[in-house]
C-alpha cells in the first residue's frame, strides 16, 4: 500500500494564510462596526428620551399657560358682549336725551 499524501505547496499555503487573515479583519472590522452602531443607537435612545420628555413638559406648559391667559375666542366672545352692552347703553343715554329735550 503505497502512502500518497500530497503536501500542499508553498503557495496554497500562503494563499489560505491570507484569506485566513483577510476573514478575520473582516470579522473584526464588522465586531467594530457593531459596537460603533450600538453606541449610536444608544445616543439615539437616549436622545428620543429627552426629546420626549421636553414635549412632556411643553404641554404641561400649555395647560398651566391655558389656566393664565383668555383664549383668542374667549376674549373675542367678552368682547362682543361688551359691545352690545355699550350699544344697549348709547341706546338708553340717546332715549333719554330725547325725552328731556322740550
Amino acid at each position: 500500500m503505497a502512502d500518497t499524501t500530497v503536501k500542499p505547496n508553498v503557495f496554497e499555503r500562503h494563499l489560505q494564510t491570507g484569506i485566513q487573515l483577510t476573514l478575520v479583519a473582516l470579522l473584526a472590522w464588522a465586531g467594530l462596526k457593531l459596537v460603533t452602531l450600538g453606541e449610536h443607537t444608544a445616543v439615539l435612545r437616549e436622545r428620543l428620551v429627552y426629546q420626549g420628555e421636553q414635549i412632556e413638559s411643553l404641554r404641561r406648559d400649555l395647560r398651566d399657560w391655558s389656566d393664565l391667559y383668555y383664549r383668542k375666542s374667549d376674549a373675542s366672545r367678552e368682547i362682543g358682549a361688551l359691545q352690545e352692552r355699550i350699544t344697549r347703553l348709547d341706546g338708553r343715554v340717546s332715549q333719554l336725551e330725547e325725552e328731556s329735550r322740550p
